[in-house]
């Protein structure tokens, strides 16, 4: 990454519950900022004391940036393996990190006097944090989670992941209400929104969209875009397409759909095969749905890593997974690395992501419709092979292009920028009533 001479060097105090480079979602997150701003700042990184173990090995093998120190806040008991419990726990968790974390970071503040205070990680927006109490800019995110499961699509869940979806749905109409959620929104100085439904709220909880910006928490380093990039001159177009999907098997993602829509196209005569890498609390409901529609032989469950992961987005064509609710879809934009060419629905973090000159996009309405959209696209995309290969060029540049860790690194550094020229608050006025 080139130095960024014309901007100065920061001292920044980093919040990362979640921040590790031996695990996957928010600690990747987490994790890679830290990698990414550490180029150019030196970063106090407050995390929880759950990760102390990861980075002592991870200094040890000399993984941590020099300009990067990190301070631990809550040291949390293990977790329960009951899944509900487990996410019960870890909600708990997250809410005392916020307070040790702000409490370690305003000691840390009086001796170092940093420049500006960002929280990275957990990238949620239903739980506020008093860091705009500090007498220094406050940038938030980027964060997600506004995203919501329709009401409509009920029916394609599982017993268990509706009782989930359900109660999640409760939970942010309280988390609106939130007196903390409230302050942290309109104080903030400047907040990050990983989608439109993340950003739309924002605004309407600060009350203006002043400070208000859009961007992604998920982007590759330069080493990432070039083993998966390399991957895509070993594509052929030709033969059956061959469907790939990733990630934790849960209702939200959508799978149901995909399978449906498949399995029309296979009626009609197509021949195709679908690779699901992923376990979780659906697997099951969706085994029984592809064997009761006749897909039993075409739809393949398995868990693949390294370079078998590698082999299998390099064998598939398209990347099917039309989630209902997500923030980044790491997974998809590895896929579109590779050339896979992504069939996702219009929303949360792949509606953003994804282009329509690099993929197909789906509208998102009830499962009869959504399962006609997908079969269209799909055939198109069958029928018309140079629009796949061209789709599948351009999924590549755009992740190369758009989320690559400069792209990212550019994108927060003016943010930096403009929180700290920005005129003391209290001398511009408060933000009006949200």
């Amino acid at each position: 990454m080139p130095k960024m001479r014309d901007s100065p060097e920061m001292k920044i105090l980093i919040s990362a519950d979640a921040c590790t480079p031996y695990s996957g979602s928010e600690a990747h997150f987490g994790w890679s900022a830290v990698q990414c701003l550490a180029r150019h700042h030196d970063l106090w990184v407050v995390t929880s004391g759950r990760h102390q173990p990861d980075l002592e090995r991870a200094a040890a093998e000399g993984l941590v940036p020099p300009r990067v120190t990190f301070v631990y806040a809550n040291f949390p008991k293990p977790r329960s393996s009951n899944f509900i419990v487990s996410r019960f726990q870890n909600w708990m968790e997250y809410s005392n990190f916020t307070r040790d974390a702000f409490a370690v970071g305003e000691k840390l503040h009086e001796s170092i006097r940093f420049d500006l205070v960002h929280h990275v990680t957990v990238s949620t927006w239903r739980m506020g944090l008093p860091f705009w109490k500090l007498d220094i800019p406050f940038i938030w995110g980027p964060i997600g989670g506004a995203e919501q499961f329709p009401l409509k699509l009920y029916s394609l869940l599982s017993a268990p992941s509706k009782a989930y979806e359900l109660t999640r749905t409760l939970s942010n109409g309280i988390s609106r209400c939130s007196p903390g959620v409230r302050a942290c929104a309109r104080h903030a100085t400047h907040i990050a929104a990983a989608t439109n439904e993340t950003k739309r709220l924002m605004v309407k909880l600060r009350g203006t969209e002043a400070g208000v910006s859009l961007l992604s928490s998920a982007f590759f380093p330069p080493s990432t875009i070039e083993t998966f990039s390399a991957l895509a001159s070993q594509r052929s177009f030709d033969g059956p397409l061959r469907f790939f999907a990733g990630g934790m098997l849960e209702g939200r993602k959508g799978v149901a759909l995909a399978i449906e829509a498949l399995a029309r196209l296979k009626q009609r005569g197509m021949k195709l095969s679908f690779y699901i890498g992923g376990h979780g609390a659906e697997r099951g409901h969706l085994r029984h749905l592809a064997d009761r529609l006749g897909l039993g032989a075409d739809v393949v469950f398995g868990l693949w890593k390294g370079k078998d992961y590698l082999d299998q987005l390099a064998a598939s064509h398209v990347y099917l997974l039309p989630s209902l609710r997500e923030s980044a879809g790491l997974t998809m934009m590895e896929a579109m690395l590779t050339g896979c060419v992504p069939v996702v629905a219009d929303c949360g973090g792949p509606g953003h992501i994804v282009t329509e000159t690099c993929g197909c996009k789906i509208p998102v309405g009830n499962a009869s419709a959504m399962i006609d959209a997908l079969t269209a696209a799909i055939a198109a995309l069958d029928k018309d092979r140079s629009l796949l290969q061209r789709k599948s060029v351009e999924a590549t540049n755009r992740i190369k292009t758009s989320f690559s860790e400069e792209a990212y690194f550019r994108a927060m550094n003016d943010i930096y920028q403009q929180v700290t020229h920005r005129q003391n608050r209290s001398a511009a006025g408060p933000l009006p009533a949200a």
